[in-house]
């Protein structure tokens, strides 16, 4: 992984950082199931199961109602008391299922490929987050933030860390290298030149602006890619839903 998606990783946990989250992680279902609901399989992937309890704390339904309750109070009443607040989340579910069935492909897919990160990388991480942060001098103040600021902690910031750049190598392994062409470059900047002007209205010369392009296409193109490795992937698993548990 190249230094600049580093940056962004760590400008990304540092805004979830600063930020409250209205999802509480590492938090049970509380008031969406019980114990044995939570036993149900929602899902397999080739063979894997994904449980009710883990669909559960991954969408946080019941939390975010609770927040939700506390400034639209009207409009949490209509998602736990009527039909179609119910039909909604019950759609919410699913999208969540398929996001679950997706990371499990990505699971399976690092496994396969032995993608692994060391503890050195993750400490890394924390240190950068650390230095980032004005109000974090070391470990124990980010560890204090985590705790009484969002209900999770330290091991388990460290975790979500080294998930994501186990994903990111993966997506790096499935996207290889990308580029675009000088035609292609120059092609873009025809068709979108009313996109590429300075403060008094004036189309910027295509030098000025050949960098930009570069990295917006192969920003797409990587996106494209994984998007499609995605599709494929569900394509060829054996993927069985219970729709009848959500």
């Amino acid at each position: 992984m190249n230094l600049s998606k580093r940056s962004l990783l760590v400008l990304g946990m540092a805004f979830l950082l600063v930020i409250p989250s209205v999802v509480v992680l590492g938090q049970g279902e509380g008031a969406e199931g019980n114990q044995d609901s939570g036993k149900t399989v929602v899902a397999t992937v080739n063979g894997s199961e994904i449980l009710d309890q883990q669909l559960s704390q991954t969408a946080q339904i019941y939390p975010i109602i609770m927040t939700l309750s506390r400034q639209y109070r009207s409009f949490a009443q209509f998602l736990m008391t009527s039909d179609p607040g119910n039909k909604l989340l019950t759609e919410y579910r699913k999208y969540v299922l398929d996001r679950l069935i997706e990371q499990e492909l990505q699971n399976q897919k690092m496994e396969e490929l032995g993608i692994e990160v060391s503890k050195e990388e993750v400490q890394g991480e924390i240190d950068k987050i650390i230095s980032n942060n004005d109000q974090f001098s070391n470990e124990k103040s980010l560890a204090d933030y985590l705790k009484n600021n969002q209900n999770t902690s330290l091991e388990n910031l460290k975790n979500r860390i080294r998930d994501s750049l186990r994903r990111q190598q993966l997506r790096d392994e499935v996207i290889g290298e990308i580029s675009a062409s000088k035609d292609e470059v120059s092609s873009y900047y025809e068709s979108n030149k009313q996109s590429f002007t300075d403060e008094k209205g004036n189309v910027k010369p295509l030098e000025e602006v050949r960098g930009q392009i570069r990295e917006n296409l192969k920003t797409r193109k990587s996106s494209q890619i994984w998007s499609n490795w995605l599709e494929e992937a569900k394509e060829k698993a054996e993927i069985e839903k219970n729709t009848e548990a959500l």
